[in-house]
């Protein structure tokens, strides 16, 4: 017995996805479709293996990361920030040097 399997395939034109296969399946030339159907099946099934290992990947590195929200984050002082009575100082330190009548001066 020959070491080949048949499969019969039967699609629906009316259905997007088995119209849009049969366009592609038609613009392969006879006697290379075999090949390129295992091809395609062959890489899709990688791709998707991949997606659900990457998947898997990011779901449990994004466990472990904790999330602060902008209004949480934006409440507590952040470097750089100025707390209003240091700007208050510094500006009565600006309106002092504009006084030329100290003697330090």
């Amino acid at each position: 017995m020959a070491d080949k399997r048949r499969l019969n395939l039967a699609l629906n034109l009316s259905a997007p996805h088995q119209r849009e296969a049969w366009n592609i399946l038609r613009a392969i030339p006879a006697g290379q479709r075999t090949d390129a159907v295992c091809r395609m099946i062959c890489e899709g099934h990688k791709r998707e293996t991949l997606l659900e290992s990457i998947r898997a990947m990011l779901r449990e590195e994004l466990n472990q990361v904790e999330f602060v929200s902008a209004k949480e984050k934006t409440d507590e002082p952040q470097a750089g920030d100025v707390d209003e009575n240091v700007l208050g100082f510094l500006l009565a330190l600006q309106q002092e040097e504009g006084d030329t009548t100290d003697p330090l001066f």
